[in-house]
């Protein structure tokens, strides 16, 4: 139950962030995720139970800093934009550093972690911001939805593929969950391939790296019968670019598509934090229109939309862990 301050008379302070304590339960992470309590697997309920998933309104001044804050954030012309000119290079410099840290036998899940996941950090939850009362929190609620995610849709699939895998973490969760499937992690930074590659080498996983570009997709790489394809946090990064490796998937085939993505038409524009997000979104040049394509290519047939859900989580800036789950219908290409 939320443990609320006494009331008082007048304005308030600067400083009197009016906060509310609370915590997500599993009804929460169902809801967030789109689902029912029921469908969870234990590792995942035990997850939820184990870790610190509570958090304090941000309220007053507090909030008035943060979002301060965050419109001189988009406003700053040192905010780099997505795309695959001085983005490919960020990207390598920053999946170098997860290579650098896998120097142990042990898998320390922290050495895969993006950098982009960060600690001690306000969220996004339910179109609003609050503070974490753990300093891992987003971390942590990532390994809850990925473990759900990934046995809802990859359990029956032979050969998973992610494209965009950077840091490698959902390729070492997918590998560890699913130890008798080949997993392939594809990524256009040779850093990502590396760390696939060394992945492979410290925990003899059936794991492979490889370089794919979004932008020039290599129609010769041929995906497996009864496939799966994931991608997180990677499609953002193609702005309108994104139809040739949409089309390449189609003729693919791919028993199932998951794409973990910040989606841009899904936020609500009457609202403060939608609205700085979707500022921030623009303002990155990250990708827009997606759901429309698929739509557009539910209509003719070529696929068809499993599900479409607005996370209603994320970082500071935007939502990342919206889902658009779809796969090829047969003949469509």
């Amino acid at each position: 139950m939320p443990v609320k301050k006494p009331e008082t008379d007048g304005p308030r302070s600067r400083n009197d962030s009016l906060a509310l304590i609370h915590r997500l339960e599993l009804a929460d992470f169902a809801r967030l995720f789109g689902t029912t309590a029921d469908d969870f697997p234990k590792d995942c309920v035990r997850m939820v139970r184990e870790n610190d998933f509570g958090y304090a309104e941000i309220r007053g001044g507090p909030r008035d800093d943060l979002i301060l804050s965050i419109m001189r954030r988009i406003a700053s012309p040192e905010l780099t934009v997505a795309g695959d000119g001085g983005a490919k290079a960020r990207w390598e410099t920053g999946w170098r550093e997860n290579l650098r840290s896998l120097t142990t036998k042990s898998l320390d899940s922290s050495a895969l972690v993006p950098k982009y996941i960060r600690p001690n950090q306000a969220v996004r939850l339910f179109q609003d911001y609050v503070m974490p009362t753990d300093s891992q929190f987003e971390f942590n609620w990532y390994r809850v939805f990925t473990h759900w995610l990934f046995q809802k849709y990859f359990g029956k699939a032979d050969v998973i593929y992610e494209f965009g895998c950077g840091s490698g973490i959902n390729v070492a969760i997918l590998a560890q969950l699913f130890p008798k499937k080949k997993v392939f992690g594809l990524d256009w930074a040779p850093a990502s391939k590396k760390i696939i590659d060394r992945l492979a080498k410290m925990h003899g996983w059936d794991v492979e790296g490889g370089i794919f570009d979004f932008f020039a997709p290599d129609t010769g790489f041929k995906l497996a019968e009864n496939s799966a394809v994931l991608t997180v946090g990677a499609l953002e990064q193609t702005g309108l670019r994104y139809q040739p490796f949409l089309d390449y998937l189609v003729r693919a085939a791919p028993s199932i598509c998951v794409n973990v993505e910040p989606i841009i038409e899904w936020y609500d524009e009457g609202n403060l934090v939608d609205y700085l997000a979707i500022q921030f979104h623009r303002r990155r040049g990250y990708w827009e229109k997606f759901p429309g394509a698929l739509k557009e290519l539910e209509r003719k047939r070529k696929v068809e939309v499993v599900k479409e859900k607005r996370s209603y989580f994320g970082s500071l800036f935007i939502e990342g862990y919206s889902q658009c789950i779809w796969k090829p219908t047969a003949g469509g290409a």
